[in-house]
């Protein structure tokens, strides 16, 4: 795996886009910063709201209840082997929610079913919990979209149907948790843009990631989630919404996943809350940034 350049991405039209650059406290990046060929396995689950609503305390943002009267919450594994800032892997803890402040489009289904992100009338997924691999990424996650971005070990492997991922204390390197599943064999469906609200520069801050992906929508014929002795944060987060104990609904599956992650803009007023976790040593509040 390499580092690409701008040059490089652009030989495909899907990156074939206006760029701009800018730095973080670590390094330049230019934006959209761009993902090829990324291995993705996307669990969704169905939550009680009772669980989801004290997560979000402090945010402006509330939980989207579905017809069933649950919320969407979503736990990804991304392998991402191509990348403008270099190779690197994520996991994620999305929650599909609305800002409170603004009028409440109630009618969210549709939204999952548009294609394009500029059309989503509203909501977006919160980024609860987002551990990844290198500097860089933790950088410009926490400095230019308010993502609460750790650096630390995410050990993996995919073999066919079957997969695994993990994520390492990076204080004491015991696990955060540890996730193992087999699926079967998946109806392939295109993928839509997704769409997050964050907390950032006491704003609510939306931004869309372009894809170009076609996912296998799969059933699981096995998971365990497992929660290792951490006390970190994220393993308090994964057991105070239930998702070692709640059964995933469906799994989406990629391994030749495209994005292109825009910078966002701000659509209402809001206090920034903390980011969870103390940025490493070294990093800073990006000063100078010109987007």
């Amino acid at each position: 795996m390499k580092i690409r350049s701008y040059e490089d991405f652009r030989k495909d039209k899907f990156f074939n886009v206006p760029a701009i650059k800018t730095n973080t406290s670590i390094s330049e990046v230019e934006l959209p910063m761009l993902f090829n060929n990324t291995r993705v396995r996307h669990l969704n689950y169905f939550i009680d709201p009772a669980r989801v609503e004290p997560l979000l305390k402090g945010t402006g943002l509330i939980p989207c209840r579905f017809f069933n009267g649950k919320c969407i919450v979503s736990l990804i594994f991304y392998n991402y082997q191509e990348v403008t800032i270099g190779p690197y892997d994520e996991v994620t803890i999305t929650i599909l929610v609305r800002p409170e402040m603004l009028p409440d489009p109630k009618i969210y289904i549709t939204n999952l079913l548009k294609k394009k992100g500029e059309s989503w009338n509203g909501i977006g997924a919160y980024v609860l919990e987002m551990p990844v691999t290198i500097p860089k990424a933790r950088a410009a996650g926490r400095e230019l979209w308010g993502f609460p971005k750790f650096e630390t070990k995410i050990p993996f492997s995919i073999s066919g149907n079957n997969f695994e991922f993990g994520v390492k204390d990076p204080d004491n390197d015991q696990w955060i948790v540890q996730v193992k599943g087999s699926h079967c064999p998946g109806i392939p469906m295109k993928g839509f843009d997704l769409v997050t609200m964050s907390n950032f520069r006491n704003r609510i801050w939306k931004t869309i990631i372009h894809t170009q992906v076609t996912y296998s929508n799969c059933l699981l014929k096995n998971v365990n989630v497992t929660v290792g002795k951490s006390s970190h944060g994220m393993a308090n987060n994964i057991k105070a919404l239930g998702l070692d104990t709640t059964k995933p609904i469906m799994l989406q599956t990629s391994d030749k996943f495209k994005s292109r992650l825009n910078h966002g803009l701000a659509i209402a007023d809001w206090p920034t809350p903390p980011l969870p976790y103390p940025p490493a040593d070294g990093d800073g509040i990006a000063k100078g940034v010109t987007l």
